[in-house]
């Protein structure tokens, strides 16, 4: 009887591993045959980065209550590993028991008291979804965090059946030693003789079926992120946020972006199975927030259905936000667009990084949002009509805005700009970029900066009627060949000039020259205007001694200075440093900023769905009571300054560039003894 039972158990071992096999095979061999991607470098950090996401769970701790749910059931699991391990030895080999050894005992009765610390995060967790109900968990498979939820707890509570039943029949050694199971063999002590002892085994295996049942569910749940977790991590880039986009060669590809699920790499495949849907990401994307069709969570979930399909030959479940009949089988080309994603929601992003910033596993959404633009603009020109004009322009006329070249320099009209042409020997470059050259709202920020630089004896020029656009907005819209087409032009520019160090007005144009200039030969040192002016207060090179208007002063954070490229302090330090100014945090700041909508090229788009995301934000920037919104990016000052006319908030709020705010307080006079605002020449509202 006693070597039945190990035969049981060997057969339960094989058909539990045969049929996990089987069902997670079509996965690892689409994996293996998917567009390679290099993830092996620097084993040293990316191990650190395994230690501090997945060990420390440092992102899931950001929200404490489900945080600290998800913690005490993630280390309960690592720990009864073990014990999955002694009872499943103690069924292959029956006369062993680990419980009589001595050495056992320190072992034994950690994982009875990380049973409880499960149970009770089971609880908490049970609580947040089911009682509270965040709004993250919309669209996620509630049946499967259920039954996932109750596997887990019957895991637990048959586990502590195995040893109160033990205890109950009077073997001493475990007493004191589990004292969980301790108080659970209470329930069992008027059970005497055989009858305790079928208990135990009823208890044994109704824990080992529910185990190989668990492990075999996993292979087509959510949570097979247990299992992906940590690699998902361990492969995350290493490149600087910034960096977040693979450049396309051109001339060798054979397609262009993704569309099809054999264009995704192995790593985006990854991400896919890794997708835990807590929906951190989609309560912080600002297009969900507003109602437009884009959440990342379901964005990755409904790739994941469409690779699911094609790696296994299955209908995928309806995406949360098609429309009409149910997509049905999927596509024999495996195709993603139109049937797991729409275009709708590609269009929708902003690339602002706040669901990769909030991901607590790592995965990279906006890097595949864009490839998928990709596709759409260069394989099939599908292009939203706002979008086109705007690459057209950037293509024809050397910017986005539709404007002549020939009124670049505007913005400096009475100014005594030195050009680069005139000062060759010139320290840095002061990149104006479209946005300020071309939007007269953003022509103070220009005329500030320059003003200051001056003051404080900065050696610079810029480029004058020789600028054109680096090729952003050709990027994030997904015009890669536009991109690269205008970056090679603009580092030929530069090259020809000598230029080496760069300030940039708007971390778009500073996100592209320091983290993908780099990939075209293009190196330079580069610096956002804040960080700059933050250097030159430190250094004693400008002075500021004049209280500003008012100094109830609130920071909107710019996604491309902030989140991708981590600047948070200086334009901070720059505003404590004013005279009289009181710095009102929003309750979204920093790593947690809500985008202004402006990014991936959205400010050349319009808003047709749901709430303006500027209108939005200018409202959230008004809540703290402060009198006007200091920006550091011409993209956040336009969105600005239309959320603030069209909500007739004028006289109540405003909002001004810290280069603005700073010349203030330097007492510089910086505006034009004519105004030049007005003119007929400027460029139409975004």
């Amino acid at each position: 009887m006693i070597w039945l039972n190990s035969f049981a158990a060997l057969i339960l071992l094989a058909a539990t591993g045969y049929l996990f096999w089987r069902r997670i095979r079509p996965l690892l061999d689409s994996m293996l045959s998917a567009e390679r991607e290099r993830r092996t470098d620097s084993p040293g950090a990316r191990m650190r980065g395994v230690v501090v996401f997945v060990l420390g769970q440092k992102r899931l701790l950001r929200w404490p209550f489900s945080g600290v749910a998800h913690l005490l059931i993630f280390w309960g699991f690592v720990i009864l590993n073990l014990e999955i391990l002694q009872a499943g030895l103690e069924a292959l080999v029956p006369p062993l028991n680990l419980e009589e050894q001595y050495w056992w005992g320190p072992i034994a009765f950690v994982q009875d008291l990380l049973a409880a610390a499960v149970l009770a995060g089971l609880v908490l967790a049970a609580l947040n979804r089911y009682v509270l109900r965040p709004r993250r968990f919309l669209g996620s498979h509630q049946r499967d965090a259920t039954v996932i939820l109750l596997l887990i707890a019957l895991v637990i509570l048959t586990q502590l059946g195995i040893y109160g039943t033990q205890i109950a029949a009077g073997a001493d050694h475990v007493v004191n030693m589990r004292p969980v199971s301790d108080a659970v063999s209470a329930l069992f002590r008027g059970v005497h003789g055989e009858s305790i002892w079928a208990w135990h085994e009823l208890f044994l295996w109704a824990h080992l079926l529910l185990i190989a049942g668990f492990l075999v569910y996993l292979a087509r749940s959510k949570h097979l992120h247990i299992l992906t977790a940590l690699p998902n991590v361990y492969f995350r880039s290493l490149e600087p946020a910034g960096r977040h986009l693979p450049m396309l060669d051109i001339e060798a590809a054979d397609h262009f972006g993704i569309s099809k699920v054999d264009q995704l790499s192995w790593k985006q495949e990854l991400d896919l199975a890794t997708c835990t849907e807590c929906g951190r990401c989609q309560v912080h994307c600002p297009a969900f927030n507003t109602g437009k069709p884009l959440s990342p969570k379901l964005f990755i979930t409904d790739l994941r259905d469409g690779w699911y399909a094609r790696a296994r030959s299955e209908e995928a479940p309806r995406s949360f936000w098609a429309t009409g009949d149910p997509p049905g089988q999927a596509p024999t080309d495996g195709s993603l667009l139109d049937w797991s994603v729409l275009e709708e929601t590609l269009w929708a992003c902003t690339t602002c990084g706040a669901c990769v910033e909030q991901c607590p596993v790592l995965i990279e959404h906006v890097p595949a949002i864009v490839q998928m633009r990709r596709s759409l603009v260069l394989e099939e020109s599908r292009v939203p009509k706002e979008a086109q004009r705007a690459l057209e322009s950037l293509e024809q006329r050397g910017n986005p805005y539709q404007m002549a070249q020939s009124s670049r320099m505007r913005w400096a009209e009475g100014l005594d700009v030195p050009l680069i042409a005139d000062r060759p020997d010139a320290e840095y470059l002061y990149w104006v970029g479209c946005a300020t050259a071309f939007d007269e709202a953003n022509w103070a920020a220009a005329r500030a900066t320059v003003a200051i630089l001056k003051e404080a004896g900065v050696s610079f020029a810029v480029l004058g009627q020789e600028e054109v656009c680096n090729g952003d907005p050709a990027r994030r819209l997904g015009n890669e060949y536009l991109f690269q087409t205008q970056a090679q032009e603009v580092v030929g520019r530069l090259a020809a000039r000598g230029v080496r160090k760069i300030i940039a007005s708007c971390p778009h144009c500073f996100n592209t020259f320091a983290r993908e200039y780099p990939d075209l030969g293009g190196n330079y040192e580069v610096l956002h205007h804040t960080q700059l002016l933050s250097q030159l207060l430190d250094q004693g090179l400008i002075h500021l001694t004049r209280e500003i208007a008012d100094g109830r002063l609130t920071y909107h954070d710019p996604c491309y200075l902030g989140r991708w490229n981590g600047e948070y302090d200086a334009p901070r330090r720059l505003l404590q440093a004013i005279p009289g100014v009181e710095l009102l945090e929003m309750h979204r700041s920093r790593g947690e900023a809500m985008c202004c909508g402006a990014g991936g090229g959205r400010i050349f788009m319009e808003e047709t769905t749901g709430s303006r995301i500027n209108r939005v934000r200018v409202q959230q920037a008004q809540e703290t009571g402060a009198a006007q919104a200091a920006v550091s990016c011409p993209f956040c000052a336009t969105m600005f300054t239309e959320g603030i006319s069209s909500q007739e908030l004028g006289g109540q709020f405003g909002s001004a560039d810290i280069a603005v705010l700073v010349a203030e307080a330097m007492g510089l006079d910086y505006l034009p003894q004519q105004s030049i605002v007005g003119s007929p020449e400027a460029p139409p509202p975004p």
